[in-house]
């Protein structure tokens, strides 16, 4: 052991005789301070962590104070407002149904027993043989009404004869030929396009219900815009004052649907491609298709076939695909095939029958697309657009083109579509098209919104 310096050894003597003393002071000094240090981090974490508790206690306190909180009684309230929201739908469904009432009125010419059959008819229910065939045998003259609604000369049996030049602006004008009565008529109907409307109307086989209420529902919508233009002619007093003196197409429901929504298909409307892309690229040739090479558009060959106008090759659609084209559905039921393509969504893109019953919009309404050309004064063209915005039945015009060339489906002043029968134009006289949807209310049906079963007769059965 180290000997340690005499001038120290006292102290050191008197360090270990009082250490205790020592250290009961000294430790103090060391520990206090250490103590309130470690009591302060752990009364801040204390605090923060309490605060943290009764945040989340209060959160739930005041979930515990809202009214209707997923419980029993929230359940219950839900349930009560899901049938609240259902019946109001439904009461606003059928006011839309019986708003349309006017519409469907069926022709007298039917007969009393037709008649009765139909105001009863549930739906999805049938009519018998004998009311259908009927309807068969009657519908090409009420087809035949049309002209004189619209204020024309009836050319359909002419054209459908296959009298000269039917693709004429009216075709042969009564009188002209064969010792029929010459007629004035404010308007001109081409004759092949009031050809190909009857043609659509006749049928070898009997039709089924769903084609007898689907027909006369195409029926109406051409009375409807017959009337519209006959109305547009109001007052005048001849040709040479009528707002329109010439209409060159007409068509609703599947011959007006389009293949690409929004004039692309065919040409009608040409999309020119970016600069770098463009050079030495044409304008699409007349009459060519979005599948071949000429236009350079996608083809649009899923048209699904129609029992009534072809294999997707008729009607007035831009873009006609081959007969079950490799997009086309396949309908599961016979009569799935009548409702290819005659109604379309708020986009203008046809359905399909599979989509008129699991689209909710479809369920609710039907959107039947029409196409309308005629030669009219331009100067009553708002006239006319007004009178069909304002209509009891919903009429959108989406589309208007005017004096547009057929060709590129360019505008061109004083160009005209051929067979447009430019021949005696007067003035202000101009080629104008119209597209657009009628909206429809289809039979109110409780099942298609959640309810019960429960559906009031004379709802059309079949659709």
């Amino acid at each position: 052991m180290p000997q340690l310096p005499e001038q120290i050894r006292p102290y050191v003597a008197a360090v270990a005789k009082h250490h205790f003393w020592i250290l009961s002071l000294i430790v103090p000094l060391v520990l206090v301070p250490l103590l309130f240090m470690g009591t302060g981090q752990l009364d801040s974490l204390i605090s923060a962590k309490k605060s943290q508790i009764e945040s989340r206690v209060s959160a739930l306190r005041s979930v515990q104070g809202i009214a209707d909180h997923p419980n029993e009684a929230w359940s219950k309230a839900v349930e009560e407002q899901t049938v609240k929201i259902e019946e109001e739908t439904f009461a606003e469904w059928t006011r839309f149904w019986d708003e349309q009432q006017f519409l469907r009125v069926w022709p007298a010419k039917l007969g009393d027993t037709f008649l009765r059959a139909i105001s009863s008819l549930k739906l999805g229910a049938n009519l018998e043989r004998p009311l259908l065939l009927r309807y068969q045998n009657m519908v090409p003259d009420l087809v035949r009404e049309l002209p004189k609604r619209m204020g024309a000369d009836d050319l359909m049996g002419d054209a459908a004869a296959g009298d000269p030049k039917p693709g004429a602006a009216g075709g042969p004008r009564p009188g002209a030929a064969g010792g029929k009565p010459m007629s004035m008529p404010l308007v001109i109907w081409r004759g092949e396009d009031q050809a190909r409307i009857a043609a659509s109307f006749k049928w070898e086989n009997a039709p089924s219900t769903a084609q007898v209420l689907l027909a006369q529902e195409e029926l109406w919508i051409y009375g409807l815009f017959c009337d519209a233009i006959k109305r547009a002619n109001k007052g005048a007093a001849g040709v040479y004052d009528a707002p329109i003196t010439q209409v060159t197409q007409l068509a609703v429901g599947y011959p007006a649907a389009e293949d690409q929504p929004g004039g692309q298909g065919g040409g009608r409307i040409f999309l020119p491609k970016p600069v770098a892309a463009a050079a030495g690229d044409m304008p699409p040739a007349e009459g060519a298709t979005p599948e071949s090479p000429e236009t350079g558009m996608p083809g649009a060959s899923g048209r699904p076939a129609h029992p009534r106008f072809g294999g997707g090759t008729a009607g007035m659609g831009p873009t006609p695909g081959a007969e079950g084209g490799a997009g086309a559905s396949q309908p599961a039921l016979p009569d799935d095939a009548l409702r290819e393509w005659i109604y379309v969504d708020f986009t203008g893109k046809p359905l399909n029958a599979a989509e008129l019953g699991t689209l909710p919009a479809a369920k609710l309404v039907h959107l039947m697309p029409f196409a309308l050309q005629m030669v009219m004064d331009q100067r009553r063209l708002d006239a006319f657009l007004a009178d069909l915005a304002t209509a009891p039945i919903p009429i959108d015009v989406r589309q208007v083109r005017i004096n547009a060339s057929a060709s590129a489906g360019q505008p061109q002043s004083g160009q005209q579509p051929s067979g447009s029968g430019s021949e005696g134009r007067r003035p202000f006289d101009v080629t104008v098209e119209l597209r657009g949807t009628v909206g429809l209310a289809p039979p109110p049906d409780r099942k298609a919104i959640g309810g019960g079963d429960e559906t009031p007769p004379g709802n059309g059965g079949g659709e």
